[in-house]
């Protein structure tokens, strides 16, 4: 049986406890859900997606899109067939066109086949990714400069460095929401630099769930790079959130070794490979 839930503390009450067998995997529809929980405008104004599948009394799968990004899938273990095909007809059955999916590697591979033929869909992998999980962070060589929360007159070196990360690492957004998401972040208290004479890196924390917190954005300029500064804020950053948290949890694109190794050796430690797909329709 599938529901569509009107508010995100529906969804979560639906799905929190099978979403948090796997907090850390799930930190990306288990954040997301958990803010819209708090703010159902943080993302914007169009109403949020949010479905879940059960079979009997339990929830084997969730759904989670805040238009106009991609779905955020999770089936349990063993349910993805079943999670699939129910999603797949709900959404035809709503009219609903997404332009892609990201979520865990076999179940968004079985999504994209089944949307494919339902949906007269062409699915391309855009970007492989693994989520990584930190319990405790392992000691570093510590860079030259000091680690600090970013304040008010970092604001326009942030409002770039922003709009580049995106660029490089995420989607291309503009020089306006980029403005607007580093204003939101720094009114969070969410940004930390490590600085020599000025701000050399950037890293910053995203989407608290009940246990954990998810760290990004993490941005270098390409002049300062190579020389230990993401390594030194990133690993600072995570001492600081282990104050309060459980765990800390990061995506890293497969494709970028340097990110991957560095993340690595602060105690990251990969428990999820995850695909990003778009779909091109006919």
């Amino acid at each position: 049986m599938m529901k569509a839930h009107p508010t995100a503390r529906s969804f979560l009450a639906a799905t929190r406890s099978m979403l948090e067998e796997r907090e850390a995997e799930n930190n990306l529809i288990l954040g997301l859900a958990t803010t819209l929980a708090g703010d159902r405008t943080y993302y914007g104004e169009a109403p949020p997606l949010l479905v879940s599948v059960h079979a009997g009394e339990a929830c084997i799968g969730a759904a989670l899109r805040t238009p106009p990004r991609n779905i955020i899938l999770y089936a349990r273990p063993g349910a993805a067939t079943t999670f699939v095909r129910q999603l797949c007809t709900y959404l035809v059955a709503e009219g609903i066109r997404i332009p892609g999916v990201i979520g865990p590697k076999e179940t968004v591979a079985r999504f994209s086949e089944a949307w494919a033929r339902q949906a007269g869909a062409q699915p391309i992998v855009e970007v492989r990714e693994m989520v990584y999980r930190l319990d405790t962070v392992t000691a570093v060589p510590v860079a030259p400069g000091r680690f600090r929360r970013a304040e008010d007159s970092d604001r326009e070196l942030l409002r770039e460095w922003m709009l580049q990360f995106h660029a490089e690492a995420v989607e291309p957004i503009s020089a306006v929401e980029a403005a607007q998401l580093t204003d939101r972040k720094l009114l969070e208290g969410a940004l930390y630099v490590w600085e020599r004479e000025a701000p050399v890196s950037l890293a910053g924390w995203v989407r608290p769930t009940r246990n954990g917190i998810t760290i990004g954005p993490v941005y270098t300029p390409e002049a300062h790079r190579g020389k230990g500064y993401a390594t030194s804020c990133v690993a600072r950053l995570s001492d600081l959130l282990l104050e309060e948290y459980s765990f800390c949890s990061l995506f890293t694109d497969l494709s970028n070794p340097v990110s991957n190794s560095i993340y690595q050796k602060i105690g990251f430690r990969p428990i999820n490979p995850v695909l990003q797909t778009r779909f091109e329709y006919r």
